[in-house]
């Protein structure tokens, strides 16, 4: 039942999504005056798929695996340009070759397709395929070609009636959905195959890789079913024809960059999901052992000198932790806490990822590794493992809420706009004349924001608080909304003079913060 609902949500979900380029990757209009979403539609259906997804296919959870395709498709995907959202990669315990993408840039890989590959540059490949689709508009093109105007709407009833096991909907969907693969899919492949070309290339491989990976394929037709190889695999174009195609753009085509030498990280990665496969599990659970009564009293030590403020001696005592029981993760994640505290932001992630290599399985030190990665600013990384600790943080709990809320800040934007104002009313802002400086005079102080659309509906469980020069809490307040998806909040009363803190709270968590002057 559970490889039945995997191939149907498979097929329905396997129409690709987002922006137009053409051959060259720049932007164009496949299609002059037809209809995209909006990047914000397309985050929204995009969430709301994976979500379904991530309950209910048998998805992959190795830190050290999807990194490492996180890492690849990243590679890619920062030589496509300035992108509307975040791309994110899964991979699917499944033996098919096959990999498809839907909007907001989420692309899934089947196990068997990662397994297969023979190198980098394959896989690259076949990642830069997926891109095509994406890049090539072919779900909304697909929508309005085949007069289905809700085709997307129907996509994310698949993904509810798997959740709910209501197998009606999936059928009709995906009956729909071969249709339309069997009509269009020579056209679309082609697309994406052409762009895929140029995408390896700008990336530093050569599309060689994807010719490899098409021959691959052919060897699996001559020894496998038809039936067991995806319809766009082996149809509409043939492989024959798409080799042929992909080694003709080839020669004009050449890498414009070097790209950082992946191999080893690649059989690592292959190893790893070979193992996740052979014995049913999700991620890797093989750690070595380590003898924590050589590590315990160093580990308190470095603990009771931090509290008394003695961040050297501590770093100290966990050096000869390090060296008399190196396979303790313990070990390196106090490491990385002391770092991080010290905003060594760059050595703190070195020891998370050091902690995580010996135990990737602590949500712990995969969330201080997200809160690492999003105080240096790269936020693909934060949300990548704050993603990362919720799978392992339990159906309910603290830490589960922090990173799941963490990974909806990352993916949605928070806060589009902000800024401060007098609070007197009338044109400018919603809280008034927009200021940047206030005196001590001043009667009060009003800050004001515009939320993005995911947050609206958040609205009535925002909080303001405001921080006065001391950094103690002046106010915290509700703030107003007079328009839906903007806040105000204002604080009545002269201020004192200094640099003023607003933050805006939610589930008690500081999601954004500004600071405006007052002076004498």
């Amino acid at each position: 039942m559970a490889t039945r609902r995997l191939r149907v949500l498979t097929a329905a979900l396997a129409l690709g999504a987002a922006a137009c380029v053409g051959s060259d990757g720049q932007r164009f209009d496949p299609i002059p005056g037809h209809q995209r979403m909006s990047p914000e539609r397309e985050r929204e259906l995009g969430f709301g798929l994976d979500r379904e997804a991530q309950k209910s296919l048998p998805m992959i959870h190795d830190v050290l695996v999807l990194e490492f395709v996180d890492d690849l498709g990243q590679i890619l995907v920062d030589r496509l340009g300035e992108q509307p959202f975040e791309y994110r990669f899964r991979v699917i315990s499944n033996p098919e070759l096959n990999a498809f993408a839907v909007p907001g840039g989420y692309v899934y890989f089947h196990s068997s397709t990662l397994l297969t590959a023979g190198g980098v540059e394959e896989l690259a490949g076949v990642m830069a395929h997926e891109l095509g689709h994406v890049k090539g508009d072919h779900e909304a093109r697909m929508a309005q070609e085949t007069a289905i105007p809700s085709l997307l709407a129907n996509l994310a009833g698949v993904a509810a009636s798997v959740a709910a096991r209501n197998p009606g909907p999936m059928i009709a969907a995906a009956g729909a959905n071969v249709a339309l693969q069997l009509q269009y899919t020579r056209k679309y492949e082609d697309e994406a195959d052409r762009l895929a070309t140029v995408f390896v290339t700008r990336a530093g491989y050569t599309p060689e890789g994807l010719v490899r990976f098409f021959e691959r394929i052919q060897l699996e037709e001559r020894k496998a079913p038809k039936q067991s190889i995806p319809p766009y695999l082996y149809s509409h174009p043939g492989v024959d024809e798409r080799i042929e195609v992909v080694k003709s753009l080839a020669r004009d085509l050449h890498p414009v960059a070097k790209p950082p030498d992946l191999e080893e990280r690649f059989r690592e990665m292959q190893g790893r999901l070979a193992w996740c496969i052979a014995n049913e599990r999700a991620s890797w659970s093989v750690t070595q052992d380590y003898d924590r009564a050589a590590s315990d009293p160093l580990l308190a030590a470095a603990a009771e000198a931090r509290r008394a403020g003695r961040t050297d001696d501590a770093l100290a005592q966990l050096d000869r932790a390090a060296g008399a029981v190196p396979d303790d993760p313990r070990v390196a994640f106090a490491r990385g806490e002391i770092l991080e505290a010290r905003g060594a932001l760059e050595p703190a992630i070195a020891a998370y990822h050091h902690a995580v290599a010996l135990d990737p399985n602590q949500a712990a030190v995969l969330f201080a590794l997200g809160r690492a990665y999003k105080a240096s600013g790269n936020r693909h990384k934060s949300v990548f493992f704050f993603g990362q600790a919720s799978w392992r943080a339990g159906e309910k709990g603290p830490l589960r809420v922090q990173a799941d809320s963490e990974v909806e800040r990352g993916i949605f934007p928070l806060v589009e706009d902000s800024g401060f104002a007098d609070g007197a009313g009338g044109a400018g802002t919603v809280a008034g004349a927009p200021r940047a400086r206030f005196a001590a005079s001043d009667p009060r102080l009003a800050w004001w924001a515009k939320l993005g659309p995911h947050w609206t509906q958040y609205g009535d469980y925002f909080r303001v608080r405001w921080v006065d020069p001391a950094g103690a809490t002046s106010e915290e307040l509700r703030p107003a909304h007079p328009k839906r998806a903007t806040l105000a909040a204002i604080r009545e009363g002269p201020p004192a003079p200094g640099t003023w803190r607003v933050q805006l709270v939610l589930s008690k968590q500081v999601v954004d913060e500004a600071s405006v002057v007052v002076t004498p």
